[in-house]
């Protein structure tokens, strides 16, 4: 079945919005890793996040993550490394992966490919042109034409089937967040991390990613397939 980008508010929708907050809210006060260069921490709001778009599509999922991210830099400052707008990037992150699960990915890979011009759009950005490789292999493939097999994969009530494409959906929005977020770090923390930083973060970020990706597939592709099997998913969608 096709999901719908559409947005259309009602009481359902508040509700979706207000559990898929609380969660990402919850979540996002514990430590996933610590940040270099500058004092905080990534929390495990980055698995959460591309979960929950997955889950409730782009616009619902979206909004989602970014309230609930939004209190949790209230109750969490440390895992506020952006301060006030620090929902962006899990917010990207959540609509990223819902757009790979409504079958569009390319709009994922639009952003990713958007965060990165920004990246390089700083002087610092430019002298670690490398850097942004992970994000760029995440942006090919959300713009690979595989809108079939998406629907295919997220409508069937098998793991075999389920498997591929949520590892794809929850690997795109992990690195949506992470491009925004690198994005707005370049130009936010410009005072604290040079070119050299960015260097040895380069070689440091894609296996933190890559561990959230592995996260949030673990824990959420029975979730999603017992949501399929029963029927629920239906009234989050």
């Amino acid at each position: 079945m096709r999901q719908s980008t559409s947005l259309k508010f009602g009481a359902r929708e508040v509700s979706i919005i207000a559990v898929f907050a609380a969660l990402q809210a919850v979540v996002s006060l514990l430590p996933f890793t610590l940040s270099i260069g500058v004092t905080g921490q990534i929390t495990l709001g980055v698995i959460t996040a591309p979960l929950i778009g997955i889950l409730a599509g782009p616009l619902l999922g979206g909004g989602a993550v970014m309230i609930g991210s939004l209190i949790a830099g209230f109750l969490n400052p440390a895992g506020a490394l952006f301060g006030v707008v620090s929902f962006v990037p899990p917010a990207i992150g959540a609509i990223g992966a819902g757009f790979v699960r409504s079958a569009k990915g390319y709009l994922a890979g639009l952003i990713i490919v958007a965060s990165v011009l920004v990246f390089y759009s700083h002087p610092y950005g430019r002298e670690v042109m490398f850097y942004p490789w992970l994000q760029l292999i995440a942006a090919v493939i959300a713009f690979l034409p595989l809108s079939k097999i998406y629907r295919e994969g997220f409508s069937s009530t098998t793991i075999k089937k389920i498997t591929p494409v949520f590892v794809i959906a929850a690997f795109v929005g992990t690195l949506s967040d992470h491009a925004s977020g690198s994005a707005m770090g370049v130009w936010y923390f410009s005072a604290f991390l040079g070119p050299e930083i960015w260097k040895a973060i380069a070689f440091v970020y894609p296996i933190e990613r890559i561990v959230a990706t592995i996260l949030c597939s673990v824990v959420g592709i029975p979730v999603y397939q017992r949501l399929r099997v029963t029927g629920l998913l239906n009234a989050i969608r």
